[in-house]
C-alpha cells in the first residue's frame, strides 16, 4: 500500500472536516467526506482565526481570498461593561513573535472558501454515523476504512468507539450569538473587543468593513432549565455600556443563535485502533478565546502530514499526531476553561485574567506553524 491507496474516511463535513480534507490532498491523500445532512452546513455567525490557525488557512486555500472575504486585526482588547479598558494585547508585540494578523469572518463565507476550494460534489451527505455494538456505522453498515476520522463535533459519535467514557462538561453559562450591520463610533473596525461584566461578558468585532457587519457573542450563568434570548440579555445585560445594547436590540431575531456552553476536559485517549479524534470530538474549548477552529485547522495539519508520513503504520501516525498536538490542545483547553470560570462563576480578577492571556498567547503560539 502506499499512500494514494489509503482509505480514509471523514465523519463531519464542518469547517475542520474540510480542512483536513484538503490538507490531505496537499500530500496526496484522498479521502471521503461523510455529512449526516441532506446538504453542506453553509450557516452559523463568526468566527476568530488566530495568527497560527490563518497561515494554515491561507496555505489551504488562498491568501487573497482569505483577506477579501474576512477583516483582519492586531489588537484584542478587554475592557470592563462600561468600556473602561483593563488590557490590549497586540499580536505584534507578543513574546511568541507573531508574524500575521488576527481574522475575524462571518461563518458562511469562511466555509464556503473551503467548500469551493475542496468540491461540494466530493461531499457523500445523508450519512449518519452512529456506534453499535463496538463498531462504527453509517447508515446501519460498518463504515470500512483505513483511517476513520471523527471531525463530528462536540457531540461526537466516533469519540463513543474511541473514548467512550468521555463526558460533557455544563457550566450553566447560556449565550446567544448574532450578526448585524451595524456602525458605533466607539466600535473600531481595528479592534476584537471582550467586554466583561457580572458573571457575563460580550465580545464582539467588525468582520465586513464594507458593510459595517458586526459579530456579537453575549453570554452569562443561567439558573438551570433557563435559556438566554435577546429580550433577556437586554435586562441581564442593562449595565453594559449602550451602544452595546443598541447593536444587540437592532439585530433581527432570525439572526440570533442560541445555546448552552459545553466543553470536554482534556482526556488522553484520542485514537483507538483505525479510528481517531480530531477538532471539538477530542478538545472541544469553551467560546471564551475563539480558539476553536484555529487549533482545529493547525491540528488538522498535523494528522494529515502524520497520516502521509507513517501511512505504512497507522498506529505510529496517530502516535505522532498525539505526540505533536495533544499537549498545547490541553494546555490551551484548561487556559480557556479556567478564563470562564473568573467570567461566569467566580469573581472577575484583572491581575489573573492577564496573566492567563499572557499565557494564552505563549502557548497559542508555539504552534509548529
Amino acid at each position: 500500500m502506499d499512500k494514494k491507496s489509503l482509505n480514509v474516511a471523514i465523519v463531519g463535513a464542518g469547517l475542520n472536516g474540510l480542512a483536513l480534507a484538503l490538507s490531505l490532498r496537499m500530500f496526496g491523500i484522498e479521502a471521503s467526506v461523510y455529512e449526516k445532512s441532506d446538504k453542506p452546513r453553509i450557516d452559523g455567525t463568526g468566527i476568530i482565526m488566530w495568527p497560527e490557525g490563518m497561515q494554515v488557512l491561507a496555505a489551504l486555500t488562498d491568501a487573497a481570498k482569505v483577506k477579501r472575504i474576512g477583516n483582519t486585526v492586531d489588537l484584542l482588547t478587554t475592557a470592563t461593561f462600561n468600556a473602561k479598558v483593563l488590557n490590549q494585547l497586540s499580536m505584534q508585540q507578543v513574546n511568541g513573535k507573531v508574524n500575521a494578523d488576527v481574522g475575524l469572518f462571518h461563518r458562511r463565507d469562511l466555509y464556503q472558501l473551503l467548500l469551493d476550494t475542496y468540491g461540494e460534489e466530493n461531499i457523500i451527505t445523508g450519512q449518519h454515523c452512529t456506534v453499535e455494538d463496538d463498531t462504527i456505522l453509517i447508515n446501519g453498515e460498518p463504515l470500512v476504512a483505513d483511517v476513520i476520522v471523527g471531525v463530528d463535533g462536540v457531540f461526537s459519535q466516533v469519540r463513543k468507539f474511541v473514548a467512550p467514557n468521555v463526558t460533557l462538561r455544563q457550566p450553566g453559562v447560556y449565550c446567544c450569538r448574532g450578526m448585524v450591520d451595524y456602525h458605533s463610533p466607539s466600535l473600531s473596525d481595528e479592534e476584537c473587543y471582550v467586554f466583561a461584566g457580572m458573571q457575563s461578558r460580550i465580545v464582539t468585532y467588525t468582520y465586513n468593513r464594507e458593510t459595517q457587519g458586526k459579530y456579537w457573542f453575549a453570554a452569562c450563568k443561567m439558573e438551570s432549565g433557563e435559556a438566554l434570548d435577546k429580550q433577556k440579555i437586554l435586562e441581564h445585560f442593562a449595565h453594559y455600556s449602550p451602544y452595546l445594547l443598541d447593536m444587540i436590540a437592532q439585530t433581527p431575531d432570525e439572526q440570533i443563535i442560541p445555546s448552552p456552553l459545553v466543553d470536554i476536559a482534556p482526556f488522553e485517549q484520542w485514537s483507538r485502533e483505525n479510528a481517531v479524534l480530531l477538532g471539538d470530538a477530542c478538545c472541544a474549548v469553551l467560546p471564551t478565546m475563539g480558539i476553536g477552529f484555529s487549533l482545529g485547522i493547525e491540528n488538522t495539519f498535523i494528522l494529515a502530514q502524520s497520516l502521509a508520513s507513517n501511512f505504512f503504520d497507522i498506529p505510529r501516525a496517530f502516535e505522532r499526531y498525539q505526540h505533536r498536538a495533544q499537549q498545547r490542545s490541553h494546555d490551551l483547553q484548561n487556559i480557556t476553561h479556567r478564563l470562564s470560570e473568573l467570567t461566569y462563576t467566580e469573581a472577575f480578577d484583572p491581575e489573573e485574567v492577564a496573566k492567563l492571556y499572557s499565557r494564552f498567547t505563549q502557548v497559542n503560539s508555539q504552534s509548529p506553524f
